[in-house]
């Protein structure tokens, strides 16, 4: 079975954005959570599915949860995250 692992910009990521939205709305910062997590199981066992980003970093691959950009790297044995970002950010600056 794949698996999915987070880095410690990807956890940083998730814990601001999940904060963030917390302050107003708890219950919409768990789903995003859960959503986040169920959406980073299912493309561990497809690591191919992903949109390619090659633009911002090369063999980079990304998909969306909501209007968040999931940005991993796949792997053997599923995917590597590496940052969880707005969509609406500038991404040549994040990386």
């Amino acid at each position: 079975m794949a698996n999915y692992q987070f880095s410690e910009d990807a956890i940083g990521d998730i814990n601001e954005i999940c904060d963030y939205i917390a302050q107003n709305n708890p219950s919409s910062a768990s789903n995003l959570f859960d959503a986040i997590r169920k959406k980073c199981k299912l493309v561990a066992n497809f690591p191919n599915m992903g949109k390619f980003y090659e633009n911002v970093r090369p063999n980079l691959r990304g998909f969306l949860v909501g209007d968040y950009i999931i940005f991993y790297y796949p792997h053997d044995e599923g995917i590597f995250i590496v940052r969880i970002v707005s969509g609406y950010r500038d991404l040549g600056t994040l990386f």
